[in-house]
């Protein structure tokens, strides 16, 4: 097995499942119009393909996060808006953007108005002007399962955080986005963001976040602690856990009190983000974990591999000699070799002659001139080998027993002077 390979696909294995853990914009909704379909190869087609493929590359978004625009001649003239939220970094709202475009052909195919949306983008197109004007059209609304412990005073907190962030992005300037975080109780938050596409006015911005505020109240349960409403224009969140990235616009939270173990009192922040947290929390360092003892393995692995590899000098004529000496030096022949009576003679005048060139005494090692008269002539006596050389080693060879090792030492008798030793 290719082990260093192994590790590189562990490794690859182990930064997916990462990026697979790593929190990711939660799918809001997807709407598909009935106002009117396209053919594939229409010219309304092409040019949808055409203005939907430019917005993810747009230099719009550098400077606000926003994309308005369109291509065409009436009957065939699309128009399109995408939309990041305030706080986050340009290469995460090309990304965003690029997903939802692959995304809105495919779940409305043919239809010449659709929008589509996730935590942190949004995206429409239509064949009517949808440009620089409010459109209050309703897009979502959900809302956190759980209520806070006290949902009057809760209310109360909440409204004012929200009136208030609504004034700051309708007066926004060019992103048209706020966002802030507010003590409920000393031991609980309220995090909430605002925003309007920044092609609408302060008065209709105002006019936007004041009905998808209404919605939400309207149908939530009240002391409900996170909602999101979203509506063609503006949108409208807020969480008991902060779900966008600190910026200029936002208040600092303040610092976390000494908190004391839960009750069932307690609030408890849920949510997709508090949910990806727990499983990166938990993935990350059990991944980390088995890489190791997998490196550690196949490391032993190796080791004892290498190990295996390393042949003893002398495990190959000393076997041949134990034979040899025994009578048996047939047992070093392949089975299949042995059927042939001839061969088996051949064979063992070749071993004989091997066990000479290994002799200790170097004069005692025939020529090579002799080695093939040797071969070529079985007329020639051979002379009876000794004991052939060998080195000693620190670990054992695999293939020669222990308990042979101990026999050859015992019946050699051999003499410091007559052998060489060397250690390794």
């Amino acid at each position: 097995m290719d082990y260093p390979r192994l590790c590189i696909c562990f490794l690859f294995i182990l930064n997916f499942l990462v990026c697979l853990t790593t929190p990711q914009s939660e799918f809001r909704f997807n709407r598909c119009s009935t106002s009117g379909n396209y053919t594939s190869n229409s010219t309304y087609a092409t040019n949808l393909k055409g203005l939907l493929s430019s917005i993810p590359t747009s230099s719009d978004l550098n400077s606000d996060g926003f994309f308005n625009a369109s291509i065409g001649r009436n009957p065939d003239q699309v128009y399109a808006i995408g939309l990041c939220r305030g706080d986050l970094a340009v290469p995460s709202c090309r990304s965003c953007l690029n997903d939802t475009v692959q995304a809105i052909t495919q779940a409305c195919p043919n239809q010449k108005e659709a929008s589509r949306g996730y935590d942190n983008c949004m995206l429409r197109f239509s064949n009517r002007n949808i440009l620089g004007s409010m459109d209050d059209g309703f897009l979502y609304l959900g809302w956190n399962e759980i209520n806070a412990t006290n949902p009057t005073q809760f209310d109360a907190v909440l409204r004012d955080l929200l009136l208030d962030l609504r004034d700051r992005a309708a007066a926004g300037g060019v992103r048209k986005f706020a966002a802030d975080v507010v003590n409920y109780t000393s031991l609980s938050k309220i995090y909430a963001t605002e925003q309007c596409t920044p092609d609408i006015s302060e008065m209709d911005c105002g006019r936007c976040l004041d009905m998808a505020r209404n919605f939400m109240t309207g149908y939530a349960t009240s002391g409900t602690v996170g909602a999101t409403s979203i509506r063609n224009s503006c949108v409208l969140r807020f969480e008991p856990y902060q779900f966008y990235q600190p910026t200029a616009d936002a208040t600092p939270p303040p610092p976390e009190p000494q908190s004391p173990p839960d009750t069932p009192g307690t609030l408890r922040a849920r949510g997709n983000n508090n949910r990806s947290r727990t499983i990166i929390a938990i993935l990350i360092p059990t991944a980390s974990a088995v890489l190791i003892v997998v490196l550690i393995c196949l490391f032993i692995k190796l080791r004892k591999r290498k190990q295996r590899n390393v042949k003893s000098p002398r495990s190959t004529h000393f076997k041949a000699w134990k034979y040899w000496r025994e009578g048996a030096g047939s047992n070093l022949i392949d089975p299949v070799l042995r059927a042939d009576s001839g061969s088996i003679r051949d064979i063992i005048r070749c071993i004989h002659v091997g066990l000479l060139c290994v002799q200790e005494n170097v004069a005692s090692r025939p020529t090579m001139a002799s080695i093939v008269l040797m071969l070529n002539s079985f007329s020639i006596t051979l002379p009876l080998p000794s004991e052939p050389a060998f080195f000693m080693h620190s670990s054992i060879d695999p293939e020669f027993p222990l308990s042979e090792y101990n026999l050859v030492a015992k019946d050699s008798n051999l003499s410091t002077s007559k052998s060489k030793y060397a250690m390794r």
